[in-house]
């Protein structure tokens, strides 16, 4: 075997199958009387540094970047030395915020790390220190402290590494390795204190960062990889300092660091959350839209997440100044994460009208081959999207993504967001305000009887929406500087825009974008809801609005016949059928009404946005939601995203886009996207591989926004359940990450197979 051959058998027979140690749990840097007493943000920076200076540090065989996270997980929780006094603590639990509710996502400015280095930032720093308004402000100055603190913390890092390898090439018996190992201590003493010279130095340079990232709770994507490293890559294939075969070693040695933290077996699974953790981050907890956490703990829904880091990568599309982005990088990275078989990074392609017949074919072969990803993002109906939300031409067009699917603008954004979960909504308008789940009053609704035709039900349920999004909007807007008061991220905001200029923290205004999501949730189950309500209750006189009521209350006990008249008498959401679509249509176009009237009341400097979502949660949100007027059973999974009820897609994958990108989109630029599973029999072969660039191509023609393709078929996940060691790289998409299939539940895996198997 070559050598990412060797890393890639390391990973699947050994790293994957390894339990992970967990560092850094109930340590803590307030053993200090003097510590105490400096400000939060500068004892958040001393955290940091700890970590730096004392986290496991470690080779791998054969690899040539080097640099290994803390185990953490967006599932099971994440471990952190504890900075904050008992009266923060107490003052951040009043927001639901605690030392560990860092939001992630969003993806730093990757290339000023590359070109400024540590050192060149740190200048930026001081000169920034002396504008007099600076000068005169304490904050300021407590904040330009963390950021240094966080820098050097970054610097000290990377000499630990240095010196480990230093120690390795000394008793190193292959002279060929001893020569590697030494290079590599030397880049690691220059980079990311100094900029980036080469390609290697690229590649170590952003890793290293990276490592502290995700060691300090701060879970990032890492952006438009193939635009910030191509230059150091076309430089050094110009001066003929690397091969190509040199190139591929380095980008694939890089590509397998992101995957090292992932756990393959279940039973190695550990949470780490205390019950504080699992507050709501900011989130309202009277809301109808709250409920407990992700609840990756809960049999359902196990270790959906738990090899998630919110680590998105995204490649090609438009350059800031218009033109085609795609480069060699574009491709090779594509071509080497394929053959690492990874679910680390999340990987993207973005598309527009002028991208290379070349990118489509590679991408649709990866695709049938059963990654679930790369997702497919058309740069044509996104740009306009986030320019109508107020973001400037060369930015929008600079469009990156965060950890599942949402995009945002890389380097300058602080991204939040909301769910409303319609599908619960339309649950209280049915049944008084309960929840038939929890069995518990939660929200408050006109009486059924006072709803005598369809107009009237549909604008009661469009008033509760727009409660439910006021009361969101202004959860957001009391809670949006009490995350930082007690989980600031200085190290972060050193490689954000704006943050060193404005001598601010960038979720304390000092990112270029304060971009904040209201995601519908549940969009699928509640349009063909929608639509059963309007056919059979109103129009044909099936039933009353009351009697289905009862119904769903009592799951359908007895009533079989009539759930299957429900299911079978209305068309539904996905088939390209004008009755429902026209449903979608109106409910979107509604919704971005409302959403536009906030957007108006928003505070000046916040952009309010609209988008489709359940991520990879699909089963606990239908967990949560009892029997729907669909023909849903109670907590049945949803729909996941933007995509039709599960096997409710009957009539093909054109349909299927036809449905999606019927409504006018241009208001969900954030993310909409739609998860198709295809057989992978009908696409095999050059003619396959037509068909399945023609799908994609029609997809981005009619103006749809991301479309995720699963080339897996029911055969095989049966297989994979019955002998899951034989299926160790079958992956799956779940919504806004992909898996490994043998990792997940039983009841996610069965949901998955239930999926429509799409004939092209």
């Amino acid at each position: 075997m070559d050598r990412i051959e060797r890393i890639k058998h390391r990973l699947f027979e050994k790293d994957y199958l390894t339990k992970k140690d967990w560092w850094g749990e109930n340590l803590t840097i307030l053993t200090d009387e003097e510590v105490k007493k400096k400000p939060l943000i500068i004892r958040k920076s001393l955290a940091v540094q700890y970590v730096a200076r004392n986290m496991p540090i470690e080779l791998k065989p054969d690899e040539l970047i080097v640099g290994i996270p803390t185990m953490a997980s967006v599932g099971f929780g994440k471990c952190f030395p504890g900075y904050a006094l008992p009266e923060e603590i107490e003052e951040g639990a009043r927001y639901t915020y605690t030392e560990k509710s860092i939001f992630g996502h969003h993806p730093a400015n990757y290339n000023k790390i590359l070109t400024m280095g540590l050192s060149g930032i740190r200048e930026e720093v001081y000169s920034s220190i002396q504008k007099a308004d600076h000068l005169q402000d304490r904050e300021a100055i407590d904040f330009y402290t963390s950021v240094i603190i966080s820098l050097n913390a970054v610097a000290e890092l990377a000499q630990r590494y240095s010196i480990l390898l230093m120690e390795e090439a000394n008793t190193c018996d292959s002279q060929e390795r001893k020569q590697e190992l030494m290079d590599m201590s030397r880049i690691c003493s220059r980079v990311p204190e100094l900029p980036a010279t080469t390609f290697h130095e690229a590649l170590q340079s952003v890793w290293m960062v990276f490592v502290l990232f995700h060691s300090t709770m701060e879970f990032l994507p890492i952006a438009r990889a193939d635009q910030y490293l191509y230059p150091y890559l076309k430089k050094d294939l110009e001066m003929e300092r690397i091969s190509i075969d040199q190139a591929r070693e380095l980008l694939g040695s890089w590509l397998a660091k992101f995957s090292e933290r992932v756990q393959l077996d279940p039973k190695q699974w550990e949470m780490h959350m205390t019950e504080k953790d699992t507050q709501f981050n900011g989130a309202d907890p009277k809301s109808f839209a709250a409920s407990d956490g992700y609840a990756n703990d809960e049999d359902y829904n196990y270790g959906t997440s738990a090899n998630h880091w919110l680590i998105n990568m995204i490649l090609g599309g438009l350059t800031p100044d218009g033109k085609d982005a795609t480069n060699p990088l574009t491709y090779m990275i594509l071509e080497e994460w394929s053959f690492l078989e990874a679910i680390v990074p999340v990987m993207s392609v973005r598309f527009h009208k002028d991208t290379p017949q070349k990118l489509y074919d590679l991408c649709a072969d990866i695709l049938r081959s059963g990654s679930g990803e790369p997702v497919l993002y058309n740069d044509d109906a996104i740009i306009p999207g986030l320019i109508r939300i107020g973001i400037p031409l060369e930015d929008a067009r600079d469009y990156s993504n965060d950890g599942c699917w949402e995009t945002l603008i890389p380097g300058k954004t602080n991204f939040g967001f909301c769910t409303l979960e319609i599908l619960q909504l339309l649950e209280y308008i049915l049944q008084d305000g309960y929840s038939i789940v929890r069995n518990r009053k939660e929200w408050n609704c006109v009486n059924l009887k006072e709803l005598h035709t369809f107009e009237e039900f549909y604008n009661e349920f469009l008033k509760q929406l727009e409660i439910a999004a006021v009361r969101e909007m202004e959860n957001r807007m009391r809670n949006i500087k009490a995350r930082y008061k007690i989980a600031p991220s200085p190290l972060l905001s050193a490689f954000m825009d704006d943050c060193i200029l404005r001598g601010k923290e960038y979720s304390d205004t000092g990112a270029v974008y304060q971009i904040f999501a209201f995601m519908l949730t549940g969009f699928a189950s509640c349009v063909d809801s929608l639509a059963v309500i309007k056919k059979c209750v109103y129009e044909d006189q099936l039933l009353g609005l009351e009697e289905l009521a009862f119904v769903l209350k009592t799951n359908f006990k007895g009533q079989e016949p009539l759930r299957q008249k429900l299911l079978n008498r209305v068309p539904k959401f996905g088939n390209d059928e004008a009755y429902v679509d026209d449903i979608a249509c109106q409910l979107l176009d509604d919704y971005a009404a409302i959403i536009d009237r906030l957007r108006e009341k928003a505070p000046v400097g916040n952009i309010f946005a609209c988008g489709i979502a359940t991520f990879e949660f699909y089963a606990k949100f239908g967990h949560d939601v009892g029997a729907s007027a669909d023909g849903r059973f109670a907590q049945e999974p949803l729909g996941s995203n933007y995509s039709p009820s599960i096997g409710m897609d009957m009539t093909g994958p054109t349909a299927a886009i036809k449905s999606v990108t019927y409504p006018n989109l241009l208001p969900y630029a954030i993310g909409a996207p739609l998860d198709l599973q295809i057989d992978p029999n009908e696409v095999k072969g050059e003619q396959g591989l037509k068909r399945l660039t023609g799908l994609i191509k029609s997809f981005m023609e009619l103006n749809g926004l991301m479309l995720t393709i699963t080339g897996v078929n029911q055969e095989m996940m049966l297989k994979a359940q019955k002998e899951p060691m034989k299926y160790k790289s079958l992956r799956v998409r779940l919504g806004g990450l992909s898996a490994y299939f043998i990792s997940l539940s039983k009841e996610v895996q069965d949901s998955l197979i239930k999926r429509t198997k799409h004939t092209l």
